[in-house]
């Protein structure tokens, strides 16, 4: 029954509209009818754009907010600085850079030996090579060389008998230089040893003693050398 009332009324309606728009005055209904058309996508005459367009109304976008092409782009001053944040996770390790030139080198002369200690190697140090021996007699030798031919070695020291200074311009591999001589005993002093090229250089500060312990004698040949290329 209310679907039929509803289409007796919205016949009657569509009846009156024809009835309105054949009369002298239909021509202004139509008029009416036409503006409500055109104004049907408007709001109180404004109508919308989904663009920003002067005098349109722009609908908010899906977050319910709207568009940024819309909202003043004005910076305003700069806010106090907050607080610092906690520190992030360490990053992974970096690739390993290129090796260095070689830096200085130091080693260490510790010759101690009794009476009847036959010659032997204490120092191979940046191409120069130092032997010892303590003879039967207590008395020390310490002698030189070189691992390339061609080598510069320089001698300088004072001993209880006073200074003395020697040098050997052409130390080879295989010859043996006396660095200490007659002066093999309370002395002290600097070899400094060149390599052929000149590309390192080998300094070495030392001291010599003749001693002995228990009635035992003993030679002693120590000190520092230090290497640089």
């Amino acid at each position: 029954m209310r679907t039929a009332r509803l289409i007796a009324v919205l016949a009657g309606a569509a009846l009156l509209l024809a009835m309105l728009t054949a009369l002298p005055a239909g021509g202004a209904a139509r008029r009416s009818i036409a503006a409500f058309a055109r104004n049907a996508g408007a709001v109180n005459g404004i109508k919308a754009s989904r663009r920003p367009k002067p005098g349109r109304l722009v609908p908010l976008g899906k977050n319910a907010k709207l568009p940024s092409s819309v909202i003043p782009t004005t910076r305003g001053a700069r806010g106090l600085q907050g607080p610092a944040g906690p520190p992030g996770p360490v990053g992974p390790q970096g690739p390993q850079g290129a090796a260095g030139p070689a830096g200085p080198g130091a080693a260490k002369l510790g010759f101690d030996a009794p009476a009847n200690t036959p010659v032997g190697t204490i120092l191979t140090f940046g191409g120069l090579i130092l032997r010892a021996a303590c003879a039967a007699s207590g008395d020390m030798s310490v002698s030189a060389r070189s691992t390339l031919d061609n080598a510069r070695m320089h001698v300088a020291g004072i001993a209880d008998t006073g200074a003395f200074y020697r040098e050997d311009d052409d130390l080879d591999a295989g010859s043996d230089y006396d660095v200490l001589g007659a002066d093999d005993d309370d002395v002290a002093g600097t070899i400094v040893y060149r390599t052929p090229t000149g590309s390192g250089t080998v300094s070495v500060s030392f001291l010599g003693e003749e001693y002995s312990i228990a009635g035992v004698a003993r030679c002693q040949f120590a000190g520092t050398a230090v290497s640089a290329k």
